[in-house]
């Protein structure tokens, strides 16, 4: 049963990458700012490349400021702990820290959710490959705003 929610969840991410289109390269990380919704995650495998567009495009492109963003990397460029704070500007604040062990392949960050919906999670951080963290919706919600504008 574990093994199918992570080929699902997998998937999902997959689908994800594929909706974030604002972000140049096939990178293995979720980067979407829209006006629906912002969302960001950091992966061992994101480059400094990518958190350089991460922090430009949040500037640029929304209210949301980190106050923190800090990286460690292994000799092999592989990021092994991650330490970021967020700060949306209207009321929503986090801090995330990660360690990444060896083969992990999670993705931390968050989610902002400006749509005024039923659905009880506005801001949600830390693991985005966790059931609890609306990814799924937010990629359907892309998905649709991207087909109704084509």
């Amino acid at each position: 049963m574990k093994k199918r929610i992570a080929l699902f969840t997998g998937f999902l991410f997959l689908c994800l990458f594929g909706a974030m289109a604002q972000h140049e390269d096939n990178s293995p990380f979720p980067f979407y700012i829209g006006k629906d919704y912002v969302v960001v995650g950091v992966s061992c495998d994101t480059s400094d490349k990518e958190l350089l567009e991460i922090r430009k495009n949040i500037l640029k492109y929304s209210s949301i400021r980190f106050t923190e963003f800090d990286v460690i990397r292994s000799k092999s460029g592989k990021i092994q702990f991650m330490s970021m704070e967020i700060d949306c500007r209207d009321g929503y604040k986090a801090s995330i820290s990660h360690s990444f062990e060896k083969g992990d392949k999670s993705v931390h960050g968050f989610i902002r959710d400006y749509t005024r919906t039923n659905y009880d999670r506005a801001f949600y951080y830390g693991d985005l490959t966790s059931e609890l963290s609306g990814i799924e919706r937010v990629t359907q919600a892309i998905e649709e705003s991207n087909q109704a504008s084509e």
